[in-house]
């Protein structure tokens, strides 16, 4: 895909050298256009060396590109675009249709799907005019907002306003890459659970299992982007997670209780997480010393949740089940094949996890999809976003 990166005036410039040198290192075709302004704050020369191309500033506005106006050259050109970091004074002029540079002619000649990033102070975020552009431009289908963060700002002031970081603009163009920028999913209300519970046998010791949640999260995140509305249930997580509601547990009996709050409120149910299979009979509040500890352990069987939740969703709700399995891929189809109809579920994704690749902790995954009639769908290695998109494909072609 070819991508046409775009700075303005913005001391969170700095920034866009990361994404660029790892667009560039992924050799994806990446051209960078920028504002007058935005040259105070990072060299020109500095992308062009990191993208491997000639970068655009307001100087070459009159050139032509084989035989034909810049912009329309480069507006043709780029299948994406991504603007960041966006200032309100930019902000404001492609809600109304400015075109007063090269960068923002480019926009108005192209016809591609354009992230924007917005960075600025607490207070100017906050303006009423600055939100109502924003909405404004929220209404067009082109421009996709990748929401600014909260953090300490260049100017001291400690609020919203700081520009989402590199890896979060590179997973919305893995997004867009997937959709074409299509919010496929918008109206669509879906749970998610992730990560591994913890059964505590004393105030630190406890059964639990390698999950962090990095598939659920990556999930989570693909739906945000696709337009949908996100709950995530997280055990024990990792990671603070801003894109969506979360809510943090701990055990299956927490889990539990915050399905059966959450569930009938939502569309789907993708139940990624790790939950144990048994818990201790008896737990203690404090440390046990270690020759207090019980040589026999007695143990208790935990209900099967995503069964529980499967017996009771209504006719136009969907459960998605997930399976960490071994063994040769038949032993894996068939144990995932005899969980899917035994749970009573819609379709399940079957983890392969005694892979030297993919699996639990790791960036990747691979797996199967299974659905009740019975079709197969094999995912080869790929990053867990990219299953994740390819998983919510599959659950809206259900």
């Amino acid at each position: 895909m070819n991508i046409l990166v775009g700075i303005t005036g913005s001391i969170a410039a700095y920034k866009m050298a990361e994404v660029v040198s790892h667009l560039a290192k992924q050799q994806t075709a990446v051209k960078v256009v920028m504002t007058e302004k935005s040259c105070e704050f990072i060299s020109p020369l500095t992308l062009a060396t990191l993208s491997r191309q000639a970068v655009f500033t307001d100087r070459d506005f009159w050139q032509s590109q084989h035989g034909r106006p810049l912009h329309i050259s480069l507006g043709e050109w780029a299948e994406v675009m991504v603007i960041a970091p966006v200032t309100a004074h930019t902000l404001a002029k492609l809600a109304v249709g400015l075109a007063d540079n090269l960068l923002l002619n480019v926009v108005l000649a192209s016809s591609c799907p354009v992230l924007l990033a917005p960075a600025m102070n607490t207070v100017m975020w906050c303006q009423p005019t600055v939100q109502e552009q924003l909405q404004k431009l929220q209404t067009n289908e082109r421009f996709l907002i990748i929401p600014p963060g909260t953090g300490v700002l260049a100017c001291d002031t400690i609020g919203m306003g700081r520009m989402a970081e590199p890896q979060t603009i590179l997973d919305y163009l893995t997004s867009v890459r997937h959709t074409k920028g299509k919010q496929d999913l918008q109206g669509k209300r879906i749970l998610v659970t992730a990560g591994g519970t913890r059964e505590y046998i004393d105030a630190v010791r406890f059964i639990g299992n390698p999950a962090t949640g990095k598939q659920g999260l990556a999930i989570a995140q693909a739906a945000v982007h696709r337009g949908a509305e996100v709950t995530l249930i997280y055990a024990n997580p990792l990671a603070v997670v801003t894109d969506c509601k979360t809510i943090v547990v701990s055990s299956a009996v927490e889990m539990a209780k915050a399905l059966e709050t959450e569930f009938p409120h939502h569309d789907w149910l993708i139940m990624t997480a790790a939950v144990s299979d048994v818990r201790p009979s008896i737990s203690f509040h404090h440390k046990l010393a270690k020759q207090e500890l019980p040589s026999c352990l007695p143990l208790t069987e935990v209900p099967d949740l995503v069964a529980a939740v499967s017996k009771d969703k209504r006719p136009e709700q969907k459960v998605i089940g997930f399976a960490a399995q071994t063994g040769t891929e038949a032993e894996m189809i068939a144990k995932g094949r005899e969980k899917l109809h035994t749970k009573q579920l819609d379709a399940i994704f079957i983890n392969a996890v005694d892979r030297v690749v993919g699996g639990f902790a790791r960036a990747d995954n691979r797996g199967f999809f299974l659905d009740r009639h019975d079709r197969c769908r094999t995912y080869p290695l790929l990053s867990k976003l990219e299953i994740a998109h390819l998983l919510l494909d599959d659950i809206k072609n259900l």
